[in-house]
């Protein structure tokens, strides 16, 4: 396990450095601040879980569900490995063009995944999406950590609703496109 870890932890370290060298935002924190805010949003879905976490990991599936027009400038994966690495261009209302570079830093096959923004908006951002099965599909969850470039009252007021739309969207969309496979 450590030797797996020590990949994971080398993985990261090449793909901050390719973070580094990149045009966009700032680096992001590798640990949560103090001040991070945590948002869940939670849908059922008619899959079984590891049906959800597969198509989450797909690259053109994590295109289709974004709710603003997105690019993938960059990506060691097609199928969103542990290790993968993304560079991200997705525009905010149509018109803001927002850049970064996630890393995904865990998986558990068929449950859960995570990524981690590396450089970009936020000061922090982590991103877990887990998958439940409950008999008839399964429950999905998206819980979001994150510190904004403005401090936590822009956070709370401001950031947390924007990403609860966006991700509400994002189940939406993942709930069509799931109900075209079952």
């Amino acid at each position: 396990m450590t030797t797996d870890k020590l990949t994971i932890t080398e993985r990261k370290i090449a793909a901050r450095a390719y973070a580094g060298r990149s045009r966009i935002g700032g680096l992001a924190l590798l640990d949560a601040p103090a001040d991070v805010i945590e948002v869940k949003v939670e849908s059922w879905l008619p899959q079984p879980a590891d049906v959800v976490i597969d198509f989450c990991l797909q690259r053109q599936n994590f295109i289709a569900i974004m709710p603003e027009p997105m690019q993938v400038l960059w990506s060691s994966t097609e199928t969103g490995e542990l290790g993968g690495t993304y560079h991200i261009r997705w525009w905010l209302k149509h018109v803001i063009p927002i850049e970064w570079v996630a890393f995904i830093d865990s998986h558990e096959p068929g449950r859960e995944f995570s990524d981690q923004q590396l450089r970009g908006f936020f000061r922090y951002f982590h991103h877990t999406h887990t998958a439940v099965d409950d008999g008839t599909g399964s429950r999905y969850t998206d819980t979001l950590r994150f510190a904004g470039p403005f401090g936590p009252t822009i956070d709370r007021v401001i950031l947390r609703s924007q990403l609860l739309a966006v991700f509400r969207k994002r189940h939406d969309r993942m709930r069509r496109m799931l109900s075209v496979l079952a």
